[in-house]
C-alpha cells in the first residue's frame, strides 16, 4: 500500500517563506512532518541542518539574516541578539566594524543551552532592554556595544564600537559605562580602558588613538572635547584644546562629515577659531594611523609656533 502524506507541502512552503527558509523541527512537526521525514530531507533532500533542531530549506550558504534567525530559533523564545550583529541591525557598524560569522545570543540565566556551530550562547542574569529589528529581537545599543567589546575585540576595535554608538547618540556615556562595569569582568579589560577614555571626554576611535599618541610624549597635554571660549564667547567644541597656547586640534573623520550641512557647520566653526586668533590643526584618522610620527611632528611645530607667538 502506498504511504499517504500526513502533511501538505503548501503548509511547509508557507512556513519557510515566512521565516526566510529557517525553521525548527518543532515548527515542522506542527505542520504535519514526521521526525523521520525531516531527517530524510536533511540527509538526502533539499534541506540542511544548521544547528541542532534547526534547518534551512536549501543547501546553499546562509545569508547573514538567516544566521541570525537560526541562532534565535536555536536558543528559544527568550533569546536576544547582542554584540556586533545587534549593532549591525541598529545601523551602527557603518562598514567600519566587521560583522563576524559568529552570532552572539543572550539567554536567561535559568535556561540551559550550549554554544553550537556559529551560535555563541551567553547566559545572563541582566536581561537587556530589547527591540525588534528586521524580525529579530536585539539588545539595546549600549548593551550590544558592551557585549561586543568582550568577544574578540582589541582596544582599537572597542574604540571604534564605542565611538559609533556615542557619536550617533544611541546611548549616553553613563549607560555605556554601566553596561561595561555591571557586565562580566572576563575579557573586559579593553572595554574598561576605553570607557575610561570616554568618561574623560574622548568620543571616537580616532580621538582615542590621538589621545594615546599625545599622552606618550613630553608635549603639553590638552583638554579633550572642551568648550572653546574666547573673551566670553563660545566658539565650538574642540576635540583637543590648549587654551594657554590658543591651539585647537580637530580630528575629522569623513563618516561624521559626509553631509553638506555637516561640512558647512565644521567650516563655520573653523572660521570662528581663525577669527579669534586661534591656531587650528585639522587631521584625518587615516593620516594619524598611517604616519603617527608625521602627525606628532606637525603638532609639535604648531605648538612651538603658538608658544613663540605668546
Amino acid at each position: 500500500m502506498p504511504r499517504h502524506r500526513s502533511f501538505d507541502t503548501a503548509d511547509v512552503d508557507a512556513l519557510l517563506a515566512r521565516q526566510d527558509s529557517i525553521a525548527t523541527h518543532r515548527e515542522l512537526q506542527a505542520v504535519g512532518l514526521r521526525k523521520g521525514t525531516i531527517s530524510r530531507w536533511i540527509a538526502h533532500g533539499p534541506w540542511q541542518r544548521v544547528v541542532p533542531g534547526v534547518i534551512a530549506g536549501h543547501r546553499g550558504r546562509l545569508s547573514v539574516d538567516q544566521r541570525r534567525r537560526a541562532a534565535l530559533a536555536y536558543c528559544g523564545p527568550h533569546a536576544v541578539l547582542s554584540g556586533v550583529h545587534a549593532l549591525d541591525l541598529h545601523g551602527l557598524t557603518q562598514n567600519r566594524i566587521p560583522v563576524p560569522d559568529e552570532v552572539l545570543v543572550l539567554i536567561p540565566w535559568s535556561q540551559k543551552r550550549l554554544s553550537s556551530g556559529f551560535v555563541v550562547v551567553e547566559r545572563t542574569q541582566r536581561r537587556p532592554d530589547t527591540t525588534v529589528v528586521n524580525g529579530c529581537r536585539v539588545a539595546s545599543p549600549s548593551r550590544a556595544a558592551a557585549d561586543a567589546s568582550r568577544h574578540g575585540a582589541d582596544v582599537a576595535s572597542v574604540r571604534e564600537i564605542f565611538g559609533q554608538v556615542l557619536q550617533q547618540r544611541r546611548c549616553t556615556v553613563g549607560q555605556l559605562r554601566d553596561e561595561v562595569f555591571r557586565g562580566p569582568r572576563q575579557r573586559s579589560a579593553p572595554a574598561r580602558l576605553v570607557v575610561g577614555e570616554v568618561a574623560d571626554g574622548t568620543r571616537s576611535a580616532a580621538e582615542g588613538e590621538v589621545r594615546a599618541i599625545i599622552a606618550g610624549t613630553a608635549l603639553p597635554q590638552p583638554l579633550w572635547n572642551e568648550a572653546v571660549v574666547v573673551d566670553g564667547v563660545f566658539l565650538g567644541l574642540g576635540d583637543a584644546y590648549w587654551p594657554e597656547l590658543g591651539v585647537v586640534l580637530e580630528v575629522d573623520g569623513f563618516q561624521w562629515h559626509s553631509s553638506p550641512s555637516a561640512v558647512r557647520r565644521t567650516q563655520a566653526k573653523q572660521r570662528r577659531y581663525a577669527e579669534a586668533g586661534l591656531l587650528v590643526m585639522t587631521t584625518a584618522p587615516h593620516d594619524v594611523r598611517a604616519d603617527p610620527q608625521g602627525f606628532l611632528r606637525q603638532l609639535t611645530r604648531i605648538l612651538e609656533t603658538a608658544r613663540r607667538r605668546r
